[in-house]
């Protein structure tokens, strides 16, 4: 099992009103990550911050009007695979400007996935999206196939919404989600979802990782947080992980 080359991955963040935490990540992902693809695109934030510290980090920034509306379907993840797409890396990894990159990976999936700390609602996965990570074929094939150009995806609810806790950001709040909409995507394209073990990402507990046995965790923001959201954030080992989606984590399907 041999790392990645640190040339192979794309980091991809979207950024709206966090420039400060922006900074914090692109510093600790540089100490790690040097020479790996950067791409930062603004969410509606027009805070020329933003531009400023792309480019102390070597990133490429790109301003856009805000697509996390609902009223916007899936244009967010569409944009994403556009901007990949210019200058493509094997591995697009979108993380949040709140994730930290801890140590560079021992391996990643060397078969077409999406990958990830899993997570399902009902009969539907999805990864988290503080660290989604997937490989350029899966990129290519759904940019190709407009998915997420369907105008469905800006109903209210859109077609992802399977259970009524899926009902809260497209109805309540008025957002899409990024992680749902790439969950729906690998149901109804043929995508094979992996639960990455090198990634930890939960919603709202940071995770422990004294001892680095993740490269990737998220959230990192000082937050009040109860006994049972600390029960969640179970620790996964290296060693022994099989994806919830019943796919093992053998030599064989990693580089």
């Amino acid at each position: 099992m041999a790392p990645p080359n640190k040339e192979e991955l794309t980091f991809y963040l979207n950024v709206y009103q966090d420039a400060d935490e922006l900074e914090i990540c692109l510093k600790q992902l540089r100490q790690v990550y040097r020479n790996s693809r950067l791409v930062i695109r603004s969410d509606g934030d027009p805070d020329p911050k933003i531009d400023s510290i792309a480019k102390a980090y070597g990133g490429d920034c790109h301003y856009g009007e805000r697509l996390m509306g609902i009223e916007k379907g899936g244009l967010i993840v569409h944009e994403m695979l556009r901007l990949f797409l210019t200058d493509p890396t094997p591995y697009l990894l979108k993380i949040d400007p709140d994730t930290r990159i801890f140590r560079p990976f021992k391996a990643l999936p060397k078969f077409s996935c999406v990958f990830g700390t899993a997570q399902r609602q009902g009969e539907l996965f999805s990864i988290q999206g503080g660290c989604l990570g997937m490989t350029l074929e899966v990129a290519k094939r759904w940019y190709a196939a407009d998915f997420f150009l369907d105008p469905a995806f800006a109903e209210r609810p859109p077609p992802w919404v399977i259970t009524p806790l899926l009902r809260n950001r497209p109805i309540d709040l008025g957002l899409t989600s990024i992680d749902w909409l790439v969950g729906w995507a690998c149901k109804n394209l043929a995508t094979q979802l992996v639960d990455w073990p090198e990634i930890l990402s939960e919603w709202k507990v940071t995770p422990e990782n004294e001892d680095l046995r993740y490269a990737v965790t998220h959230p990192h923001k000082p937050r009040d947080i109860s006994t049972k959201d600390s029960d969640r954030c179970a620790l996964r080992y290296w060693e022994g992980v099989s994806s919830i989606t019943g796919h093992s984590l053998l030599s064989e399907d990693v580089v």
